[in-house]
């Protein structure tokens, strides 16, 4: 419900008009300085064009600008796209026509007896993300296609093959992050328009100061001013629908006035996820109870993701066990369900859940589809996955993709989806150097995984260079994590470190008593060369002598799966195995 109105003209370099938003409380008022000599016998030609196209109120002045004004984003000018010069030229619109706007994003040119229909040229939009042009206008029309131009799957391919040839070039704000938020923005808004004032569309909020380049337009000047809410007394039969809404949106209007931050912001779990790391990290961790709610958060939100597109999938993503993206996922659905109810709780607690659980479970199915997209664009296959080789051009700007995807996730605390840590992984061992690697590895860049070690374990042979990477990589693993991949390391120091273990959990069963202590003595008179490596040696030859022959005949053998299993392994041992 919006009312445009022009100012009288009181001189030739600039022009005013107000555009007063009735049903959100305010009203923005918009003086723009004219590029061309306007002649003061011409003023009578200076009629602006208001006209409502999508979420957008146009504001037209021929000859001179083309200002699309953002009705669903108003907090910041950078996300309404200003068009002045030659981009604001329409030349099937002449400058003397007489048009008037109609329905249905029409134009009738009075003058000429025709009627236009008005669209956004998708080849123009993306034409306006190009180097040259100032960031706040190539984040307006980032956002116009991607948040009002609907679901477009060509359109979308060529956004996330400009995402990746462009990533390095934007100072103001980090344009994956913008991609994410502003694609999940508009897919839940189209399910429950309710979460337009509580989602977040835009990663420049998240910065503790907004950058010069986004807070304004050179020639724009905007001054917002509050408006009186409008009180309906009555009802219109034939539109009771429509006034219900109406009524709807302005008293959720004036809740939101009073609440200083109603929309999400994800930097705001940082600290949370920060202490919760530190608590997976620890032996003490958590109680139970928590932990075991945010389990069944991830649960929710990865079983909805599994049932998707599961033959359509070409990037080779692990299905695996990946604990600190999972306990993010928890998080993240708990605070998102905290947000929602606090702020719209007349949505019920049922379909609170429902969207928080599909809004998450679209972030993971978006960077998934965002690998997927640029898979095939650099026609990679699975011969990734073997570490023996080294990567090629592909597979580095793929790597450097995932690289900036990583940042920009963890730049929001977003969670990335299962597998990518280790797919990622795979491709820096491929791609990079071994020392660079590491030092990827010692400031967080990349997070080694238990099925990408195992892999390093068993794929790479034990020359010098990769003896030398597994024993840098060992060491840089929990002991926890260390020991169960170490056993699948053919080197006589995992067969050292696996004894050593055998050993401690000999000794911890071990139960000391007078008849064994004195058979120890009795054993040792005999030999004193060092009675600490003796004494030991006695005790693990009474317990050995003790324990149970595991090659005696059992019952229940199967023989037969015996033989199998003995045919399988000579197969391999001969190679022949997959031949």
């Amino acid at each position: 419900m919006c009312v445009c109105y022009s100012h009288p003209q009181h001189g030739v370099d600039d022009y005013t008009y107000t555009i007063a938003f009735v049903h959100r409380g305010f009203s923005k008022t918009f003086t723009v300085a004219l590029e061309q000599t306007v002649l003061p016998g011409s003023m009578s030609n200076l009629q602006p064009l208001f006209f409502y196209l999508g979420h957008y109120v146009v504001v037209y002045l021929a000859g001179h600008f083309l200002h699309l004004i953002n009705c669903r984003q108003q907090d910041l000018l950078c996300h309404s796209l200003f068009l002045s010069g030659a981009d604001a030229r329409v030349d099937a619109l002449g400058v003397n026509s007489v048009l008037v706007s109609i329905s249905g994003h029409k134009l009738l040119d009075g003058w000429m007896g025709r009627i236009y229909t008005i669209n956004l040229s998708h080849d123009f939009l993306l034409q306006l993300l190009s180097p040259n042009r100032p960031e706040a206008q190539r984040l307006a029309a980032l956002h116009c296609v991607l948040v009002h131009l609907g679901p477009d799957q060509d359109l979308e391919k060529k956004i996330i093959y400009w995402i990746s040839e462009n990533m390095m070039s934007f100072n103001a704000f980090d344009l994956i992050q913008e991609f994410i938020l502003g694609s999940l923005y508009r897919m839940c808004c189209q399910q429950s328009l309710s979460l337009n004032k509580v989602l977040p569309y835009s990663s420049v909020f998240e910065k503790k100061e907004l950058p010069v380049a986004l807070t304004a337009i050179p020639g724009v000047k905007c001054t917002p001013e509050l408006l009186a809410q409008p009180i309906i007394k009555g009802k219109a039969r034939s539109l009771q629908g429509y006034w219900n809404e109406l009524q709807w949106i302005i008293e959720r209007a004036k809740y939101f006035e009073t609440v200083p931050n109603p929309r999400y912001r994800f930097s705001q779990i940082k600290s949370d996820w920060t202490k919760l790391q530190a608590a997976l990290n620890s032996e003490k961790k958590k109680s139970s109870a928590f932990l075991q709610q945010l389990e069944e958060n991830a649960k929710k939100v990865l079983s909805m993701v599994d049932t998707w597109h599961l033959d359509k999938r070409v990037v080779p993503l692990f299905q695996e066990v990946d604990q600190p993206q999972r306990a993010l996922v928890g998080v993240v659905v708990d605070k998102l369900r905290e947000h929602l109810n606090k702020h719209l709780p007349q949505l019920g607690k049922k379909k609170i859940e429902m969207l928080v659980v599909n809004y998450m479970a679209k972030l993971l199915e978006l960077l998934r589809h965002m690998l997927e997209t640029l898979w095939l664009k650099l026609n990679l296959g699975h011969t990734v996955l073997c570490l023996k080789q080294q990567g090629n051009s592909e597979e580095w700007t793929m790597f450097h993709t995932m690289c900036r995807i990583v940042e920009a996730a963890e730049g929001l605390c977003l969670p990335l989806p299962p597998g990518y840590s280790t797919l990622l992984s795979v491709l820096g061992v491929r791609c990079l150097p071994r020392h660079t690697f590491l030092l990827y590895v010692d400031h967080g860049f990349l997070h080694l995984t238990e099925p990408f070690v195992s892999r390093l374990m068993t794929d790479l042979d034990n020359s010098n260079g990769n003896e030398e990477l597994k024993f840098s990589v060992l060491k840089r693993l929990p002991e926890c994590l260390a020991q169960r991949v170490c056993q699948l390391w053919d080197h006589p120091v995992s067969s050292a470190c696996i004894t050593r273990q055998c050993v401690r959990r000999l000794l911890e069963k071990y139960t000391k008593t007078k008849a064994s202590v004195q058979l120890d003595r009795d054993k040792l008179c005999s030999r004193r060369e060092l009675l600490p490596l003796t004494y030991l040696v006695t005790i693990l030859s009474d317990m050995e002598e003790q324990a149970t022959n595991p090659f005696e005949e059992q019952e229940n053998v199967d023989a037969r799966f015996v033989e199998e299993i003995a045919l399988k392994q000579t197969l391999i041992k001969l190679g022949f195995e997959g031949k």
